[in-house]
């Protein structure tokens, strides 16, 4: 039979994401003291930091000691679980090495390429009812591309955590790029900012609206994760079967328009996005294939 390993490839990964974080946090303390209004809480965002790889490390232990079906679904699922939580924290850790938003600069490439703001004023060219709601409704089509995950799973276990293993490896990437360049994206213009927390059109435009009104993270838009991760679970669906990666892939197209036509993001940083998303997929995809020196033998 063959030996189980204590720690598998997602475990080291999320426990070097986490002992990244902790020490860019005690850099930040070092450089501008506990107080700072440069970061937000950090001392309890090292607490919890800390406390999720000893949560790793108790459910793999757990696991190996007792691997049941439970424990099981536990270990391949608790990493989606964290993904909101990363999220937020770069909000809180991402002024440590720039002390005000990076926008001003994204902005001026945006203008040098178009000659003005398409996070300002691609609504304004295209805008309408119809438009609008399905530019919103392309965005939102995000917050449910962990369905293909489920399906994944419930075909083949190995597959599945090959591609969550690639899925977190692509968000911890741009998690960290969050942590070191604070950019709002368009709605760090006032008026985009009132735009996306104006309750207008239909309900794919309304629920936009209620998510941007109730999220307390500020910064987070280059590159776009949101267009990084949707052409991750794209070419993951095409690696699976590709009429679900041709069915995935008119969403994703959309989706990397509405980032900037919704006022999120700014043009490059959806460029950007398709960059992180299709080389550190296979960057993920290679780690993984490697993954017998990345898991411990303990």
């Amino acid at each position: 039979m063959k030996k189980r390993n204590l720690l598998q490839a997602i475990d080291i990964l999320v426990i070097i994401y986490c002992l990244i974080n902790i020490a860019y946090i005690i850099l930040g303390i070092l450089l501008h003291g506990v107080a700072s209004e440069r970061m937000h809480e950090p001392l309890k965002h090292l607490s919890i930091f800390s406390g999720i790889i000893i949560f790793v490390l108790i459910i793999s232990r757990i696991y190996y000691k007792f691997p049941n079906k439970f424990w099981r679904l536990l270990r391949d699922w608790y990493v989606l679980l964290f993904f909101l939580y990363f999220f937020e924290a770069t909000s809180a850790l991402n002024k440590i090495v720039f002390a005000d938003f990076l926008d001003p600069f994204f902005q001026k490439i945006d203008y040098a390429i178009f000659g003005y703001q398409p996070a300002g004023d691609w609504e304004g060219m295209l805008g309408g009812y119809l438009i609008n709601e399905i530019m919103h409704f392309a965005y939102f089509c995000y917050y449910f591309m962990g369905i293909f995950y489920l399906a994944v799973y419930l075909k083949s276990r190995e597959l599945f955590r090959r591609y969550v293993f690639i899925l977190t490896f692509v968000f911890f990437v741009c998690y960290l790029t969050f942590n070191l360049l604070p950019v709002v994206g368009g709605r760090f213009l006032t008026a985009m900012m009132e735009i996306t927390q104006t309750y207008q059109y239909g309900p794919f435009t309304h629920i936009m609206a209620y998510i941007y009104n109730n999220s307390p993270h500020m910064g987070g838009a280059f590159p776009s994760s949101h267009v990084a991760i949707a052409i991750t679970v794209n070419i993951s669906a095409f690696k699976y079967n590709k009429t679900t990666g041709w069915l995935i892939l008119p969403i994703v197209i959309l989706l990397t328009i509405a980032t900037v036509y919704c006022h999120y993001h700014y043009f490059i940083d959806t460029i950007f996005g398709v960059i992180f998303g299709i080389s550190f997929y296979y960057l993920g995809n290679t780690l993984y294939r490697n993954r017998a020196a990345l898991e411990s033998h303990v």
